[in-house]
């Protein structure tokens, strides 16, 4: 039975949905991030768990079947079983993420943002992080500076969440009274899993012997170990990913300030309307001492059709004298002319009153014969 085995078929044979979801799976791991459409990023977004779940397991099966699947295997296997298995070590699941992303022009199609957790360019980290800054500018603009909740507000709240290490930011961050509840849960969300960075590494690997000699030889293991942590340290940042939240969210702390107090005030100006109505007669009367005053406009009424302006009104007499003929019979009888019904009717009607006539004449002649 094939209860709940539901599979996207995206309108495409399969041997062309395949081959696309693969594409769009390598990109991902080589990017950490494609826009595509919301209907192929859920279907990829499952066969790109499955390949990390491969590389946190590791082996040469799991290598096999990873290279068998990708299609840029040179430029993605190596960071699939070393920096993407490091990042998510202690992460159970869920390594990749669906953002809505509008609609694309054209079609309407919704576009969605298929992304790897907890990478450099991470959605949510920075979402949260524009949340915080946000909300604490708020508070420090409704208070004018004025008790905690002004600009020494922020100095106080990064202290207190400071105070028991980095480790515990994104905890302490978790039950700040002064953000909501659900930015508190956003942030909670983009700190729980997130380590110090990963290098990633682009060394290009061919065979799966590299990857049995290097699990065989331990002491070659803990060489390569320290030459990646000796060339990480000297090329990535050894800050911690809590700081590196509280300095983003400190920047958008101070763009929303800027932006507040360069914006016009929230409360509307009761004389305003009256300053623009005064300025708008101050202009209309300037118009009318130099042009004089307008012309009265007189509305006559009007029979008939009315032309409209640019109106072309040529045909409209031979319009009305073709609808006189047409009332008078159609086509086919003013094809026949003379011996059409109307023309027959016409010369009935005639002959007629010409008979009348004659039979008036003819009793007037009686009378007077008779009286004379």
């Amino acid at each position: 039975m094939r209860h709940g085995l539901k599979l996207a078929k995206l309108s495409r044979p399969t041997a062309h949905r395949v081959l696309m979801l693969r594409n769009l799976v390598s990109s991902l791991l080589q990017h950490e991030q494609v826009t595509t459409t919301l209907p192929k990023a859920k279907a990829a977004q499952k066969l790109a768990d499955q390949l990390i779940s491969w590389g946190k397991q590791g082996g040469k099966e799991n290598w096999e079947r990873a290279n068998g699947f990708l299609l840029n295997g040179s430029e993605t296997l190596k960071p699939l079983f070393d920096t993407l298995a490091k990042r998510y070590a202690t992460r159970p699941g869920g390594y990749t993420r669906v953002q809505r992303a509008g609609f694309r022009v054209g079609d309407r199609a919704p576009l969605a943002v298929l992304e790897l957790v907890d990478n450099a360019n991470d959605l949510r980290f920075e979402n949260a992080a524009r949340t915080v800054g946000r909300e604490m500018a708020l508070r420090a603009r409704a208070d004018n500076g004025n008790g905690a909740a002004g600009p020494q507000g922020w100095k106080d709240f990064r202290a207190r969440v400071e105070s028991q290490g980095p480790e515990r930011i994104g905890h302490l961050v978790g039950e700040a009274p002064e953000l909501g509840k659900v930015t508190r849960q956003n942030v909670v969300k983009a700190l729980r899993y997130r380590q110090a960075p990963v290098p990633v590494t682009t060394d290009s690997v061919t065979s799966t012997s590299e990857l049995s000699s290097s699990s065989s030889s331990p002491s070659l293991e803990a060489d390569a170990d320290s030459a990646s942590s000796s060339s990480s340290s000297s090329s990535l940042p050894t800050t911690h990913p809590s700081l590196l939240f509280l300095d983003r969210a400190y920047h958008h702390y101070l763009a929303t300030l800027a932006s507040l107090t360069l914006s016009t005030p929230s409360i509307p100006d009761p004389l305003r309307p009256i300053r623009q109505l005064s300025a708008r007669l101050r202009e209309t009367e300037a118009v009318m001492e130099r042009k004089g005053a307008p012309r009265p406009v007189v509305t006559v009424p009007r029979s008939g059709r009315v032309p409209k302006a640019g109106q072309n009104t040529a045909g409209w007499a031979a319009t009305e004298a073709e609808e006189a003929a047409r009332a008078r019979g159609g086509p086919i009888s003013r094809a026949k002319g003379a011996f059409g019904r109307e023309a027959r009717k016409e010369r009935q009607q005639r002959n007629g009153r010409g008979e009348a006539q004659d039979a008036g004449t003819v009793d007037a002649d009686a009378a007077a014969a008779t009286l004379a």
